[in-house]
């Protein structure tokens, strides 16, 4: 061959390698998974379930579901690291008889792989299912933090879990890991930890005006 081809055929190559890797490069930009900013100044902060739903901030410090109806999307990152995004329907609040003829005011929401229903747990410091399609209904989980929470906090739930199969008694905890934090430009946002006794570990975010924006999923997710 040529020297000049030769040197054509070297060009061409090198141009199509770094092509590929500004394209991989470009990617991972892509599909990094946003920081919420931690405000360490904020060491007690109350929560309203407006963080929750995505409704409009208040000054209010009442447990109110408002009503909400809205569909709304998150970013997800797997505990191998790869990132995926998903929808969440949101929706009451509405009267929903579960578990013993109890009676809760609760929201609906759908999501990829569940449908739920939650309402806040007996002593008002959390929001948690009461009924999920996967397994049945439950008593007293805390899944979302509301009320007055300080930076660091753990609060845990004696939680049951009933299904076909029977009984389950678990615990659920809560951990304020950013009580404040801003993510891409939304100041207020939280962050917190959320795991139960038999292996699972998640941490979320949720924003201002948003609702859940994302999930991290560390251990035993499904």
């Amino acid at each position: 061959m040529p020297v000049k081809a030769l040197i054509h055929t070297a060009l061409m190559g090198s141009l199509l390698l770094a092509g590929t890797a500004q394209a991989q490069a470009q990617m991972q930009m892509q599909t990094k998974v946003p920081v919420c900013v931690h405000d360490e100044s904020v060491k007690e902060r109350f929560l309203p379930v407006e963080l929750l739903t995505g409704n409009p901030m208040t000054d209010s410090r009442e447990l109110v579901l408002a009503p909400v109806d809205r569909v709304y999307p998150y970013v997800s990152e797997q505990a191998d690291g790869s990132v995926g995004k998903g929808d969440v329907t949101l929706k009451g609040p509405m009267r929903w008889e579960g578990q013993g003829g109890t009676v809760h005011e609760i929201y609906e929401r759908k999501v990829p792989r569940a449908h739920e229903r939650f309402a806040l747990t007996p002593d008002r410091t959390a929001i948690g299912r009461v009924y999920d399609e996967r397994f049945g209904n439950a008593s007293n989980e805390g899944k979302f933090p509301v009320g007055l929470w300080s930076q660091g906090q753990v609060r845990r739930y004696n939680t049951v879990y009933f299904s076909s199969r029977g009984m389950r008694h678990d615990v659920t905890s809560v951990e304020i890991e950013k009580l404040s934090c801003v993510y891409e430009g939304i100041s207020g946002a939280v962050q917190y930890g959320w795991k139960t006794g038999n292996g699972l570990s998640y941490g979320y975010i949720y924003a201002p005006g948003k609702g859940l924006v994302q999930v991290m999923v560390r251990a035993g997710g499904r």
